[in-house]
This record gives C-alpha cells, sequence and structure tokens, in this order.
C-alpha cells in the first residue's frame, strides 16, 4: 500500500469520525439544551461553525462550493444577527414572537438540517464520484427554433414577473413570483440550445444585464443575484477559479453593497455619509434573510399551534398540480393570513418544520441529501443543467422555501427540458431523412 493511498484512508476516516461527532453534537444541542432565548447565542455559534465547515469540504468543487457558500452565507447571517445578537437590528414588531420558544425551536431545526445533511457530503464520495465540470466542458447543442422560442419568452416574463404596485415602495417585500426563477431555467435552456448562435448569444447578454437593472430598480436583490451568478458559472467559471478566500471576499462586498441598497430603499432622500454608516453598522445583518427567518419562525409557532398535517400535504401536492388556485401553494402566505404575520420566506427547514415538527426537518435533509447525490454524480445533459441550477436558484429555496428546488428545478425543469431534448432529436432526425432523399440516386423508370 502506498504512502499516498494510507494518506488518504486516513484522511477519510478522520473525516468520518468528525462527521459522526458533529451529528451528536447536533442532537444532543437540539434535544438536551433547554428551548430557552438566552441560549440562541450558543445556538448561533454552532450554526456558524457547521456552515463554514460544509464550505471548506466542498471546497475543491466549484458548482458544490456555490452552493454551500450561499447556504453557508444565509446561516452566518442568521447565526450571528438572529442568534448571538438576539436580532438586534430587526423590527420592532418582530420582537414578541422572536423572545418565545418557537425562535429556539427554528434555530435549532438548521442545526439538525445541517448535522443530518454533513452525513452525505462524504469525503470519499467528494473525491470519487461527485462531478465538477466547468461551462466549457458541456457539450452544448445547437437548435434556433428552442433558442428563439426561449429567448422570446424570457423577455416576455421580464415584462410580467413584478407586481409593481407591491415593490414599489420603500419597506421590505417578499417576491415570490415564480416566473422570475423560471425566466433563470429557460436561460440556461437557451445558452444550452444556442452554441454557435451569435445573435442569440448577445442577446442573452442583454437580457441579463436587463434583468439584472430591472430587478434592482424593484429592490429585489436576490433576483439580481441569482443572474449574477448564473452569468458567472456560464461565462466566467472557466476562467477564474474560485477559492474559500475569493468567496469571502465576493461576500463582504455582496453583504456591503446589499445593506446600502437597503438603506437607500428606506429612505432615499438621507445622505450619502449616513448611508454607508448604517450600512458599516450592520455587519453580517441582512434584512431579506432576517425576515425570511422571522416568517420560518411564524412557520415553526403554526405547527405548535394548530394542526398542520393536511395544509402540508395539500403544500406538497402543489409542488406536482401547480398552486395557482391553491392557498397552500405558498405556506408563509397562508399561515400570515390565518394565523401570525409576515412579509413573506421561510427557509427550507421550518416548510418541513410545518408539518412534521423535528421529524420533518430530518426527512427534509434527507429529500436533500439524497437529491444532492444524485445530481452530482452524473454527466448526463439533465444533471448538468441541475447542477448549474441547483446553486444559482439555492437564495430562492433555501430562504423562501424548497418550491422552487423541487417543483422549479425538478419538475418545471425537467418537463422542459425534456421537451426540448425530444424536439431536437426530431429536428436532427428530420434533417438527416432530408440529406439522405438529396444524396440517394434516383431509381430509374
Amino acid at each position: 500500500m502506498s504512502v499516498l493511498t494510507k494518506k488518504y484512508k486516513l484522511t477519510n476516516l478522520t473525516i468520518i469520525y468528525v462527521d459522526i461527532l458533529l451529528l451528536i453534537l447536533s442532537l444532543l444541542i437540539v434535544f438536551l439544551i433547554k428551548d430557552n432565548v438566552e441560549n440562541l447565542p450558543t445556538i448561533g455559534v454552532f450554526i456558524i461553525s457547521l456552515s463554514i465547515y460544509l464550505c471548506f469540504k466542498v471546497r475543491k468543487n466549484e458548482k458544490l462550493l456555490f452552493l454551500f457558500a450561499i447556504i453557508g452565507f444565509i446561516n452566518v447571517s442568521i447565526g450571528l444577527s438572529d442568534g448571538i445578537l438576539k436580532g438586534i437590528h430587526v423590527a420592532l414588531w418582530q420582537i414578541p414572537l422572536r423572545e418565545t420558544v418557537y425562535n429556539v425551536y427554528t434555530a435549532k431545526s438548521i442545526i439538525l438540517f445541517l448535522g443530518i445533511l454533513n452525513l452525505f457530503i462524504t469525503h470519499s464520495w467528494l473525491n470519487n464520484k461527485a462531478i465538477s465540470i466547468n461551462s466549457n466542458e458541456i457539450e452544448r447543442k445547437e437548435n434556433p427554433i428552442i433558442a428563439y422560442m426561449g429567448t422570446i419568452a424570457m423577455y416576455a416574463i421580464l415584462l410580467l414577473g413584478y407586481d409593481t404596485s407591491a415593490l414599489s415602495g420603500g419597506s421590505y417585500v417578499s417576491n415570490s413570483n415564480p416566473l422570475i426563477e423560471y425566466a433563470i431555467v429557460i436561460y440556461v435552456i437557451v445558452w444550452f440550445y444556442s452554441s454557435k448562435n451569435i445573435s442569440i448569444n448577445i442577446l442573452l447578454k442583454i437580457y441579463a444585464t436587463l434583468y439584472i437593472l430591472y430587478s434592482l430598480s424593484f429592490g429585489d436583490r436576490s433576483a439580481a443575484f441569482l443572474m449574477i451568478l448564473l452569468y458567472y458559472l456560464l461565462y466566467f467559471g472557466k476562467r477564474y477559479k474560485l477559492t474559500i478566500s475569493k468567496l469571502l471576499l465576493l461576500a463582504i462586498i455582496a453583504i456591503s453593497l446589499s445593506n446600502f441598497m437597503a438603506e437607500i430603499r428606506a429612505d432615499s432622500n438621507i445622505e450619502i455619509s449616513s448611508i454607508i454608516n448604517n450600512a458599516l453598522q450592520r455587519g453580517m445583518y441582512s434584512d431579506t434573510v432576517s425576515y425570511s427567518y422571522y416568517a420560518s419562525i411564524t412557520l415553526t409557532a403554526t405547527n405548535h399551534l394548530d394542526d398542520t398535517y393536511l395544509p402540508f400535504i395539500e403544500y406538497l401536492k402543489s409542488w406536482i398540480i401547480g398552486g395557482s388556485n391553491s392557498e397552500f401553494s405558498n405556506l408563509a402566505n397562508f399561515v400570515k393570513d390565518n394565523h401570525l404575520y409576515n412579509v413573506g420566506g421561510g427557509l427550507y427547514t421550518s416548510y418541513f418544520y410545518f408539518g412534521f415538527g423535528y421529524l420533518g426537518v430530518i426527512l427534509g435533509a434527507l429529500l436533500l441529501g439524497i437529491s444532492i447525490r444524485n445530481v452530482y454524480s452524473h454527466k448526463g445533459s439533465l444533471a448538468i443543467i441541475y447542477q448549474i441550477l441547483i446553486p444559482v436558484l439555492s437564495i430562492r429555496w433555501y430562504l423562501y422555501g424548497p418550491t422552487s428546488l423541487y417543483r422549479s428545478i425538478f419538475i418545471v425543469s425537467t418537463i422542459l427540458i425534456i421537451l426540448c431534448l425530444t424536439f431536437h432529436k426530431l429536428v436532427i432526425k428530420e434533417k438527416r431523412t432530408e440529406r439522405y432523399m438529396v444524396n440517394s440516386p434516383k431509381q430509374s423508370t
């Protein structure tokens, strides 16, 4: 046995022991530490530690690093601002519910989720089976019909994706319109089917710019971030190798800009020096994350205040049949209308807690872990598009609920991709038939 083999096995065994230890610590914190808001700082520290550890584990796989860096940023913001600092910057109307045990349940849910998910991201899988493909290694196809139809659909969505009356005010509002996500899905498909089409590629770059500017004009920073990340993965990922240090620098810049925009949105007449000072004082606090975390507390509380089994089942049904006519398709809105006020959002974990408490969180972690292992272990066209969409849309499905993952990516995008693949094969078959007819010798009469 070579020295390298021995070293690899020792490293693998050490990480297995560390992962088991972290799971045990997670279970002890969740089930043995008292459900008291005074313990939020301890819980916050562990949330931050687990999140950073996961980022370190996947540091050699760019798309997984993006995924866990985004989840990590959200968790670090929660762990610091809502845990260690106990929501120091939050709106006054949130404080009464934040001082209840439901806040502790919500924070503990994140620890339980991370502890279980971490078991799926094993050292051996990352080194032997996990796929890490750059955009330049993807075998793109050429189909002008799909490309132009998709481009028309994207530009239409850009005009229809925002409720201007809801987003033009100064207060925080969560934009849960799925059209915003579908535009991202279509963008990837159009890019995939326009390998040699110069005009389409120009239109894609123009669209990306318009999408970002349009989102920012409505104060929707999360939607702008989706396109920025997607554009990087498709056009720049092959040129610049991402590292944890670079991600940390980008996170600091992103937080500063986000807080800067939040201050402008709150009061556009304030002096620039005051805006900068207030933005810096926020530190790791993000109003987008904090408001969504508060929505998570309301979802968690509702599980204890009412029977949530049937509403949760109806919510799961909406993944498949759609939710335009169902009050349960957006659980945050359902809770706001029937139980506790929130302004939308809710962490991935809180939706599963809404259904089955900590058992639901465990099931949600298992479902996500299995999905990640399957998607990032394959090289097919479908899997590669998933590998792009999952980290790009992670800020949506982790911060605003799992619908964006299981419906927008695994159902809607799958249907679109299969239809496009089928159509593309038919077009190729038709072209081959035409070429055969032209080149085949005419039969003598």
